[in-house]
């Protein structure tokens, strides 16, 4: 166990620091599963803080969280206490994140954020048991605290070298093992490469032994240097290769989050028509955010409206909600109806004030709307169905009037009561509703 002098802290490295850290947690009497399991230790090592500043202070309790946060990766404990215990340690992590301070802390804490990030990418790279949030964590580092201190590219392609190799190396490592492990030659295994490779197996990311060492983390944190670096075509590369490693939609939401929050409307109209993929679509909530933000582009870009609507429409039938939303707030009247005649929607699902707006705005196209519901509900050919047919009627009644086509409406409804002479019950709910005399 090594041993410090509270008064060196302020000497020691993010990794002396985890280290620490550890060997603090190592005395607690709670297991990391248990609820006062995280005060405890943050109460091992508050005593080494006190020469630290506010700013130190701040980066010495974002490292306790990774620390904590590491002792508590799922391994063999899966279930609710483990799952709750993690997940109070993340929200703890993420609201210490995005508390004050940032800029101050940006500053003056520069080389231990660069080495906390560094610490945060080499676990999370090369151990196989490193929690699945040190990438968000090492995301949101670079997104609030990083990267606006970078005057120019050079940091963004230095960590991009580092991740590269760092992945690299992880797949270099996983290999040796796999040839130990199963007695396979190297010889062997070039030539199963090679052919892998030639079948295109291998993509542009290499083997399943990379994809597996390499994991979430590498592509990610690759496709935000490359962001950062413009070069989106790579990023979009890479985030794809991701795909195959279970990219959250958050994970690609983020990116989306930063190009409005920086009002960056062109770049982040191209970015969402290239995210319209289905993983998008299926993570409920998503699609609703991932709409919020072509809100944002169509309110700065007027043009991009139409690139909108293809997006959305590739994303069917996820966004149908969304897409429903939208055709109604831009007053595509006839597009809604249409969606809904080939949905087969029950107009009467909708409250009459729903469709209020489609009254005063394009009366005629809920006509056939209400046809068809009408004709659907008679093929019950029972009571509740004829009530339902004659509220739709009575319906119709009113939008014919209103359109003034009276004439018109008188001839329907004598022709529906004739062709219909013979249902008893519904003769006497159309006069009921005083359709009919």
């Amino acid at each position: 166990m090594t041993k410090f002098e509270p008064k060196s802290i302020t000497a020691l490295s993010i990794v002396q620091w985890q280290s620490l850290i550890a060997d603090c947690a190592e005395k607690a009497a709670s297991s990391p599963y248990q609820a006062n399991y995280s005060n405890e230790v943050r109460s091992l090592v508050r005593p080494f803080m006190t020469e630290l500043t506010i700013e130190e202070t701040w980066l010495f309790e974002l490292n306790v969280g990774l620390c904590l946060l590491h002792k508590q990766a799922p391994g063999s404990h899966t279930g609710y206490f483990a799952h709750m215990t993690t997940s109070e340690t993340i929200l703890a992590i993420e609201k210490h994140l995005h508390s004050g301070l940032q800029a101050e802390i940006a500053v003056k804490q520069q080389a231990r954020l660069l080495e906390t990030a560094a610490y945060i990418r080499k676990t999370a790279i090369e151990e196989e048991s490193a929690p699945p949030a040190y990438l968000d964590i090492y995301v949101e580092l670079w997104i609030t605290y990083i990267s606006p201190m970078a005057d120019n590219d050079g940091l963004f392609t230095e960590e991009l070298a580092r991740l590269t190799e760092s992945a690299k190396t992880a797949n270099t490592a996983t290999i040796e093992g796999s040839q130990r492990n199963t007695g396979i030659s190297a010889a062997s295994e070039a030539a199963r490469t090679k052919t892998g490779a030639a079948a295109g197996t291998g993509a542009a990311f290499g083997s399943g032994q990379e994809k597996k060492a390499n994991g979430l983390f590498a592509y990610v944190a690759r496709a935000w240097m490359r962001f950062w670096l413009g070069e989106d075509q790579e990023a979009w590369r890479l985030l794809e290769a991701a795909e195959r490693h279970r990219i959250k939609p958050a994970q690609v939401l983020r990116f989306l989050r930063l190009l409005k929050d920086t009002s960056q409307w062109s770049r982040l109209e191209t970015w969402l028509s290239h995210c319209a993929t289905e993983r998008i679509g299926r993570s409920y909530g998503s699609v609703e955010e991932y709409g919020r933000y072509w809100d944002a582009v169509v309110e700065q870009l007027p043009e991009a409206e139409e690139k909108m609507w293809g997006a959305i429409m590739s994303l069917l039938p996820y966004s149908s909600s969304l897409y429903e939303e939208k055709l109604m707030r831009f007053g595509r009247w006839r597009q809604w109806v249409d969606y809904q005649l080939s949905l087969g929607s029950d107009p009467l699902d909708f409250r009459v004030k729903d469709l209020q707006s489609i009254e005063k705005g394009a009366p005629e196209t809920l006509l056939p709307f209400y046809h068809q519901g009408a004709e659907k509900y008679l093929l019950l050919k029972n009571r509740d169905g004829y009530k339902r047919a004659v509220k739709l009627l009575k319906r119709l009644a009113k939008l014919y009037k209103k359109l003034k086509r009276e004439q018109q409406w008188e001839a329907y409804i004598d022709s529906f009561a004739r062709r219909h002479s013979r249902l008893r019950a519904l003769q006497e709910e159309l006069r009921k509703g005083g359709l009919i005399p």
